[in-house]
C-alpha cells in the first residue's frame, strides 16, 4: 500500500467523488492547506487582485454547477483556487459567470 494511501482517512464510500471512494468534502483547514499549496511560488502578477478574487468567488458561491460547497462541477476545480489566479475563466458551458 502507498503512503498516499495510508495517510487517506477512513471515508463513506456512499458519498464519495465519481472517480474514487474518497469523500469530496473538504475541512477548511484542509481547503486552506491546498490553496497554500497551490499558490506557492506563485509571483504576484499570476494572482488576480483582492477585489477580483472575492468577487469571483462570491459569484462561484451561488452558482448552481458548485458541488460539495468548493468544487465546480464543470471543470473539477477547488474554487477557493481557480477564483485566485488572473488567468483562470469560469468554465461554465452558457457562458462565465464571473464577467462583471
Amino acid at each position: 500500500m502507498s503512503a498516499i494511501h495510508r495517510m487517506q482517512p477512513a471515508v463513506d464510500t456512499s458519498n464519495g467523488c465519481k472517480g474514487c471512494n474518497r469523500s469530496p468534502v473538504l475541512s477548511e483547514e484542509r481547503i486552506e492547506q491546498l490553496v497554500q499549496l497551490a499558490m506557492a511560488g506563485k509571483q504576484a502578477d499570476e494572482l488576480a487582485s483582492e477585489t477580483v478574487q472575492q468577487e469571483r468567488f462570491q459569484r462561484c458561491m451561488v452558482c448552481p454547477s458548485l458541488q460539495f460547497g468548493t468544487t465546480c462541477k464543470h471543470c473539477g476545480c477547488l474554487v477557493h483556487i481557480r477564483t485566485r489566479l488572473q488567468a483562470s475563466h469560469c468554465p461554465a458551458p452558457a457562458g462565465s459567470h464571473w464577467e462583471l
